[in-house]
């Protein structure tokens, strides 16, 4: 960056211009020291990046009067609320407090040299399918690409500093794709499903007399972190667990400034990620290193407005591509069952998992298999289900 003299810093033009709270600017400070904002042009007209893999956002000012500026941020947050109630976002902040003051004169700053910014390698493209394919290989394949895709999202998500919450139906790829994003990255990996049995010692651990430590998936997940690899913990299943249980993983959501972590005895100066339990005390992680991912299916449940607001929804569908491989009967068939789930009056889909076994595009075997789990967890659903496929001339 080159030397900008007694140009005002963007930071206090934001504060002149709105409210600006405290908690974004030390979580927009994190997102900076992440190394997850892109500057595409400074100067003292126009401030403009990008939070990698995830939203743009710019400072427009006037040249007459640096204090007037217009704002944009094509975040939820902003867009929503923000602009409405001049609050600048987290991602309008990082941006401040990545290029620092107004650029002097008008003149183009580097800030950001292309060598500090550290981007994933587009992925391939899946390699054509030999003409000897089968036709459960071109299901695979579909299948597959709509994992990857989801996949992709998520990554967008964790590159942005943020928590992905994956809504959708049971079968639908949410776990395939966070474990693929793992993979892809080399990074460590946890995983917890959500149980109504569930208590405090089957998520942090137990601590017993003489020592004996039993560590549960988020003491291993922080401690892997603290020793230096980065981790990702899923928590699947998330509404699946019990009140008391929700409430201890609501906190990791949300990062902890150092100055707090540093006032609980915690020797840091990063974010981090905090969770405490009874019989294990407190454990934590630096936010750079340990990343969450959690993914519920929404039948049923209401979604916790204190989650809600921690985290970044990413509601999860099933892929069309992968229902337009098989006969029109088929398909609708399968994409009658979607829209169902999708609707609320069936609790369980056509899953990925049941259309990798047909050998056929008119193999409609996996529909009695289908009815059968349907069945047996709401008859009366399953024959109207039933009778909805007739309708359309599906018979089973």
């Amino acid at each position: 960056a080159m030397t900008q003299g007694a140009q005002p810093a963007l930071l206090d033009l934001l504060r002149q211009w709105g409210t600006v709270d405290q908690r974004r600017v030390e979580r927009a400070q994190e997102i900076v020291d992440l190394g997850r904002v892109r500057v595409s042009t400074a100067t003292a007209q126009e401030i403009a990046g990008e939070i990698v893999g995830r939203y743009r956002t710019s400072i427009t000012l006037d040249a007459a009067n640096p204090a007037v500026l217009d704002l944009e941020c094509d975040c939820p947050d902003w867009q929503q609320r923000g602009q409405h109630f001049s609050q600048p976002c987290k991602h309008l902040l990082a941006l401040a407090l990545k290029v620092g003051a107004v650029p002097d004169n008008g003149m183009v700053v580097l800030i950001t040299p292309p060598q500090a910014v550290v981007a994933q390698p587009p992925l391939a493209s899946p390699p054509p399918l030999s003409p000897a394919a089968t036709f459960r290989d071109r299901i695979l394949q579909a299948v597959a690409g709509a994992i990857s895709a989801l996949a992709d999202q998520v990554e967008g998500v964790l590159a942005a500093g943020e928590v992905p919450f994956l809504i959708g139906p049971t079968g639908c790829g949410k776990t395939s794709a966070v474990r693929l994003v793992a993979t892809r990255n080399a990074w460590g990996f946890e995983e917890v499903s959500g149980s109504p049995s569930f208590a405090d010692a089957d998520l942090a651990g137990v601590k017993m007399a003489g020592g004996v430590e039993l560590a549960g998936p988020f003491a291993r997940a922080f401690r892997r972190a603290r020793d230096g690899e980065v981790v990702l913990l899923f928590i699947d299943e998330f509404l699946r667990f019990n009140t008391r249980a929700q409430d201890i993983l609501v906190r990791p959501l949300l990062p902890t400034p150092p100055s707090v972590a540093q006032a609980m005895g915690i020797r840091t100066a990063e974010f981090v990620r905090l969770l405490e339990a009874p019989l294990w005390g407190v454990e934590w992680a630096p936010c750079s290193r340990a990343r969450l991912a959690i993914a519920c299916n929404p039948w049923g449940s209401v979604l916790d407005p204190a989650v809600v607001r921690r985290v970044t929804p990413v509601p999860v569908a099933f892929a069309p591509t992968v229902a337009r491989l098989f006969t029109t009967p088929v398909q609708n068939a399968i994409e009658a069952s979607w829209k169902a789930v999708q609707g609320g009056q069936l609790p369980l889909p056509i899953e990925y998992q049941a259309l990798t076994t047909a050998e056929a595009p008119d193999d409609r075997r996996f529909l009695a298999a289908y009815f059968g789990r349907l069945g047996a967890i709401d008859p009366a659903a399953a024959e109207g289900f039933r009778k909805v496929l007739q309708g359309i001339g599906v018979t089973v």
